[in-house]
């Protein structure tokens, strides 16, 4: 299973990474009794369908994974792309509701004290106003526990754990997706001519509609003969984008012993009407320091054949003059 992680920075900021793990921990500085603390949630995304003026329900697991009690408190914040590498990131310094905005949907968020290795299920009510645009609506509903000792004594640099919340409201739904940049790199230099491989290959593809979604399918390689030489997913595991951002998506063409020129294309498909988007390019490889040491070779060996065959013919005209 793969947990998210909601780390708190000095300087206001919060970011959300994810990390493979079976539980998604959020450590905090050790009390002076030496106690440590830590919260595991679970499911980490959450994906609803809801129609305007609805009310529906997130379900949410939290364990204490400590060996002493906490005091759980809870809030919604809205969230959204932080990079092209689909991380999100919380919006903690909007004051008011945005187009995707859903923390105010969420009106309240239970306190609660855990036991340790208790499991709480939560429901957590997800009210949609009546006028609610259509589309995707995004936040996150997060999780500060501390031990009983710290709780209310102003400590405020413990982690928070968070669930993210990818609503889709009924209504006129626009799935649109766009090729931004499909193009060739090594070592992190966007390039056209490769001395040899490995090779990345990355689709930047923009989400112009206004609802996430996952586009899935495959990058094809094919040689100067036209035979495909590699067939690669553009991701191994379904990936959102999120309305009005780029999501970047990356492959490695494995092979360090190429020649010539490639045609590479990507092709996906997306949306509840299964949309197509496709893109090709084209690149180089030319080993072109191997190549002039086979010519300063072949060159070589032209010269000393030459220089031999002087030499014979002048042995065999020396050999002919003697009387």
């Amino acid at each position: 299973m793969r947990a998210l992680r909601l780390l708190l920075i000095l300087g206001g900021s919060i970011a959300l990474t994810a990390v493979p793990a079976q539980a998604a921990t959020a450590p905090a500085p050790p009390p002076a009794s030496g106690l440590g603390q830590g919260l595991e949630i679970s499911p980490p995304v959450l994906g609803l369908n809801a129609n305007p003026g609805q009310t529906v329900n997130a379900t949410i697991k939290l364990r204490d994974i400590t060996t002493g009690s906490l005091v759980v408190t809870g809030k919604a914040d809205d969230f959204g792309a932080k990079d092209e590498q689909g991380d999100p990131e919380i919006l903690l310094d909007e004051t008011g509701a945005t187009r995707y905005s859903l923390k105010y949907w969420i009106t309240s968020v239970p306190s609660l004290t855990l036991q340790s290795q208790q499991v709480q299920t939560l429901t957590i009510p997800i009210t949609v106003p009546a006028n609610a645009e259509p589309g995707g609506h995004y936040g996150v509903i997060r999780f500060t526990g501390l031990p009983p000792s710290l709780s209310g004594t102003g400590v405020s640099l413990s982690a928070s754990l968070g669930a993210l919340v990818l609503m889709r409201v009924a209504g006129t739904i626009t799935e649109h997706l766009q090729n931004a940049q499909f193009f060739a790199s090594q070592n992190g230099h966007t390039l056209g001519f490769f001395e040899y491989g490995p090779i990345t290959l990355s689709q930047r593809i923009r989400n112009t509609g206004n609802v996430h979604v996952q586009p899935v399918g495959d990058v094809n390689v094919y040689d100067t003969f036209g035979r495909r030489i590699a067939t690669m997913p553009v991701s191994s595991s379904p990936k959102n984008i999120l309305p009005d951002s780029i999501r970047r998506f990356d492959q490695t063409l494995n092979k360090r012993y190429l020649f010539g020129r490639y045609h590479a294309t990507y092709s996906v498909v997306y949306g509840a009407s299964k949309q197509k988007l496709a893109s090709s390019m084209t690149f180089w490889v030319m080993p072109w320091r191997l190549i002039i040491i086979i010519l300063a070779i072949l060159l070589a060996l032209v010269l000393l054949i030459r220089q031999g065959v002087r030499r014979y013919n002048r042995y065999i005209v020396g050999r002919a003059r003697r009387p």
